[in-house]
């Protein structure tokens, strides 16, 4: 199956190994940074740092946990509590922003051309998508490893995924 990706998908199976080096580095640096955007934040008063925007999640604030009514994210948290959560929100989502529109890809008017394997529970789930203009991306899902690039989009992007583990 891998062949098959990588004829019809060339150009992002090559690129890929160089991207997720840049991938990992933003992420590591979210967890560092995470504190210190959810500190901004409470500082100013705002659930958005938008000049460190590429740090967090590109589809919810940083209040994402209360707003999508995550386990654990309580409404009606203040001070240290609601800092946590905003770490945490940060933590569960680090460099997603970045992730998407550096790394990532409009989803306006792609379309899956190959899908294989299982989606849900994802085994083996190999995708190839052609995104507007003709370039091509992939993706591989099996269990918790996943390369590639996120075949459902989110907030109108395909982002970049790599967990190896």
């Amino acid at each position: 199956m891998f062949m098959m990706v990588f004829r019809l998908a060339p150009v992002s199976v090559l690129v890929y190994p160089l991207l997720v080096p840049i991938s990992w580095l933003m992420t590591l640096l979210s967890y560092v940074m995470s504190p210190i955007i959810a500190g901004i934040s409470m500082a100013t008063g705002s659930n958005q740092v938008q000049w460190l925007g590429w740090f967090y999640t590109h589809d919810a604030s940083l209040d994402g946990g209360i707003e999508q009514n995550k386990d654990g994210y309580d409404p009606n948290a203040t001070g240290f509590k609601l800092w946590w959560q905003r770490v945490s929100w940060i933590a569960r989502n680090p460099a997603y922003r970045f992730n998407a529109y550096v790394l990532g890809y409009s989803a306006e008017a792609s379309i899956v051309i190959l899908e294989s394997g299982t989606g849900w529970p994802p085994v083996k789930h190999w995708v190839v998508i052609e995104l507007k203009g003709g370039k091509r991306i992939f993706s591989y899902r099996n269990g918790s490893r996943w390369f590639g690039w996120k075949p459902e989009p989110i907030g109108g992007r395909h982002q970049l995924k790599s967990k190896p583990f």
